[in-house]
């Protein structure tokens, strides 16, 4: 006996269960109209109108205007759906009881005729049937909102509903078009711009470069603190290597937004990645605007001073720069933290804090001990070269005091 037929029997007595249960009981039943499907496409737009404002694509005054609208355009729906009272007496109990017994009878004699044991394949069958379902759906709503549009045809809200609808079925290039259209009806719009430009990136495969990264940028300057604004433009800016204005737009993100603990683990990751590209690129980050985000001030955990001996002084030359670091005594070589120096500024005195860690998982504070250097590039890259001028290493403990000499060349 196949695992199908043992469910079978047992979906059988189940339903024989609930209907001997209902024959003898009283109950209001709901019929099943197009009006709960329109219900169903009425809570999406619902959930996707809180995802807007959440993401600050519409004002708290145009977000409750829209969801009053919808909620009373779902009042309209349940007002269409009758009740129907059935109260079963003694003739409707023996019509069910018959119609109990040929239930099974008759499914099992079906089965026999037209089934295949092709359609036990649930899994199969249930993703199809998931896929079309979400498509129909979606294709629904798409055409109301055209239908609207074509009546109203200078609402931005549609053409922008129209766009996220068509960007949900992956149809990107609709998408771009329809916001497009919402960008040349009100191309003041920070929201629209910033659409406008994730839709533009997603037709080429999520480029933002070009275009769409100088939408971002108008919407940027209108307003400064759009949040998906500076997501999409942290995004755009560490693509193109501009890391520092990924670190700023990221930090400043993360400011306004210091309760949702998902999108500051995010954000720090990204933050992170962009500090290790910033120092191996070899222009530093400005430490004052990532502190920011910080709680607290940063305890010191190491200071001292670097200096370069007199026997390799004659080797260096005002473009060079001085990378101090610190790093594990065990495990990986990758920093745990560094700073750049101009080398006209040596000896220079440092300390080093958390906020010079370079990954938020990884911080300075978090191991007793590290190994701390210093070297010279010549190349103003934090990659060891040969020409480069370094310092030996030596293992530190946290709150120690130490100096550094540079006097020994990278072969």
């Amino acid at each position: 006996m196949s695992i199908f037929n043992i469910f079978a029997g047992l979906l059988s007595i189940f339903v024989l269960i609930v209907f001997l249960r209902s024959i003898f009981k009283t109950r209001a039943l709901t019929t099943n109209t197009q009006s709960q499907t329109n219900l169903r496409l009425l809570r999406d737009q619902l959930k996707e109108l809180a995802e807007d404002h959440r993401v600050g694509n519409l004002s708290s005054e145009q977000y409750e205007l829209s969801k009053a609208e919808i909620e009373g355009r779902v009042l309209v729906e349940v007002s269409k759906e009758p009740q129907t009272l059935v109260v079963s007496g003694g003739s409707a109990k023996i019509l069910s009881l018959v119609a109990i017994a040929l239930i099974p009878v008759t499914a099992v004699y079906l089965y026999g005729v037209i089934g295949s044991s092709d359609g036990q394949d649930v899994a199969a069958f249930v993703d199809a049937q998931n896929d079309s379902f979400d498509q129909t759906d979606l294709q629904v709503l798409a055409d109301k909102v055209i239908k609207h549009i074509e009546e109203n045809p200078e609402d931005t809200q549609a053409w922008g509903m129209l766009a996220r609808t068509y960007q949900a079925m992956h149809k990107f290039d609709e998408a771009a078009n329809a916001w497009e259209r919402a960008y040349q009806i009100n191309p003041d719009d920070p929201a629209i711009l910033v659409d406008y430009a994730e839709a533009r990136g997603l037709t080429v495969g999520g480029d933002l470069s070009g275009e769409p990264a100088e939408l971002i940028n108008r919407a940027l300057e209108m307003d400064p603190d759009h949040g998906k604004g500076l997501a999409l433009g942290g995004t755009a800016a560490f693509a193109v290597g501009s890391y520092q204005l990924a670190i700023d737009r990221w930090t400043r993100l993360m400011k306004a937004n210091l309760g949702d603990a998902q999108l500051m683990e995010t954000l720090q990751a990204g933050i992170a990645e962009a500090k290790i590209r910033l120092v191996q690129s070899g222009d530093g980050f400005d430490q004052n605007i990532t502190e920011e985000v910080e709680i607290e001030q940063s305890t010191v955990i190491l200071e001292g001073v670097v200096r370069i001996s007199d026997e390799v002084r004659e080797r260096i030359s005002a473009q060079d720069v001085v990378f101090v670091y610190t790093r594990s005594t065990e495990g990986p070589p990758m920093p745990i933290a560094a700073m750049r120096i101009p080398v006209d500024q040596l000896p220079y005195s440092f300390s080093f804090d958390d906020s010079f860690s370079l990954m938020p998982s990884r911080k300075l504070s978090d191991f007793p001990e590290f190994i701390i250097g210093a070297r010279i590039s010549k190349s103003g890259n934090a990659i060891r070269a040969s020409g480069d001028i370094e310092s030996s290493t030596s293992v530190v403990r946290q709150g120690e005091t130490v100096e550094i000499v540079i006097d020994s060349a990278v072969p």
